[in-house]
C-alpha cells in the first residue's frame, strides 16, 4: 500500500509545471508571436497597394477596378455664318431711314471647352465663347425723282444698307452621347450681347443716268457711322446642337465639331425683332484632365 501512495504521490498535478514544461511553453509562445509580427509585417507592406487599388493585381479577375471616367479640356476656335431675320429701322438722327428685315453675317468664334463623362458613352459639354456676329442687311429704297442734264425728270433707284457689329459671350451647357470617338450633342445657350452698333450706306442703282451724290461725289455715301440700336438687348438664348470626333493622339485629342444654333429671343425691343440663326465650325485640342 505503501507503494501504491508513493506511486500515486510522485504524479505531478497539471496545474505545476515542470521546469523543461515551462521552456518549451515558452519557446512555443516566442514562435507563436514571431509568426504573429511576420503576418502584420507582410500586411503593412502591401497595404498600401490594397488601399490604392482595391486589391492585389492577381485579384483583379476576383475584384475588378472601376473604370476611371474621363474629363477633357481645353480651347477651340472657329468660323461662323449668321442668318439674321426680323424687322427693324434705323435713324440717322433726324428720321428713320429704311426697314431691314433679312440680312447674313460671319465671323471669328474662341473659347474654352469641357467634356465630362457621367458614363463611357455619356458626357456633359460646357463651354465658354467669344462670337462675332456681324452681318449686312440691304433694303431697296423708294424711287426719288431727279432732274436729269436734258432737264427731264427721271427716277432714281436707291437702295440702302446696314452694315452691323455684333458679337456676344456664350455660355453653353450641352449633353452628348458619344461611340469610337463620334458623338452628337444638344443643350442651351445664354449670350451676353456686346458691340451692338452700326453703319448706315445709301447707293444708287441701275445705269440710267450717271448721277452722284453731292456730299460723296460718288454713287455711295455713308449717312450714320457707329451709332448704337435702339432697344439693344443685353442677353439673348438659343438652342444648339451638333456632332463632332474625338481623335485621340495619346498627348492630347483633337475635337473638330460642327453645330448649329436657334435663337429663341431677339437682340432687339419690341416692335423691333432681331433673330440670329447660326452655323458654326470649331476645332478644338483637349487634354486629359483627370
Amino acid at each position: 500500500m505503501a507503494y501504491l501512495y508513493k506511486g500515486i504521490r510522485s504524479i505531478t498535478p497539471t496545474w505545476k509545471a515542470r521546469p523543461g514544461d515551462r521552456a518549451g511553453r515558452m519557446s512555443c509562445r516566442l514562435r507563436m508571436l514571431a509568426a504573429v509580427a511576420a503576418l502584420c509585417s507582410a500586411f503593412l507592406s502591401i497595404a498600401p497597394s490594397l488601399l490604392a487599388q482595391g486589391g492585389r493585381a492577381m485579384d483583379n479577375i476576383l475584384y475588378p477596378q472601376p473604370e476611371q471616367l474621363q474629363i477633357l479640356g481645353g480651347p477651340e476656335v472657329g468660323y461662323g455664318t449668321w442668318t439674321n431675320r426680323g424687322y427693324f429701322t434705323v435713324p440717322d438722327g433726324r428720321r428713320s431711314c429704311s426697314a431691314f428685315d433679312n440680312g447674313t453675317g460671319k465671323g471669328l468664334t474662341i473659347g474654352i471647352k469641357g467634356i465630362i463623362y457621367l458614363t463611357p458613352w455619356l458626357f456633359v459639354s460646357p463651354r465658354i465663347r467669344y462670337e462675332a456676329r456681324s452681318g449686312s442687311f440691304v433694303s431697296p429704297l423708294p424711287g426719288e425723282p431727279v432732274r436729269a442734264a436734258s432737264n427731264a425728270i427721271v427716277m432714281l433707284d436707291q437702295e440702302a444698307q446696314v452694315d452691323a457689329t455684333i458679337s456676344a459671350i456664350s455660355i453653353d451647357g450641352t449633353i452628348g452621347v458619344e461611340a469610337f470617338g463620334f458623338y452628337i450633342f444638344g443643350g442651351g445657350s445664354s449670350s451676353l450681347l456686346l458691340d451692338g452698333v452700326y453703319n448706315y450706306t445709301e447707293r444708287l442703282t441701275g445705269s440710267k443716268q450717271n448721277f452722284q451724290y453731292a456730299d460723296s461725289r460718288s454713287a455711295e455715301h455713308r449717312l450714320v457711322s457707329g451709332r448704337s440700336f435702339d432697344g439693344y438687348e443685353k442677353s439673348t438664348f438659343d438652342l444648339r446642337g451638333g456632332a463632332g470626333l474625338l481623335l485621340d493622339l495619346n498627348y492630347f485629342t483633337i475635337n473638330p465639331e460642327v453645330f448649329y444654333s436657334s435663337p429663341l429671343t431677339s437682340a432687339l425691343h419690341q416692335p423691333n425683332d432681331l433673330k440670329q440663326t447660326g452655323l458654326v465650325g470649331t476645332i478644338a485640342i483637349l487634354f486629359s484632365l483627370r
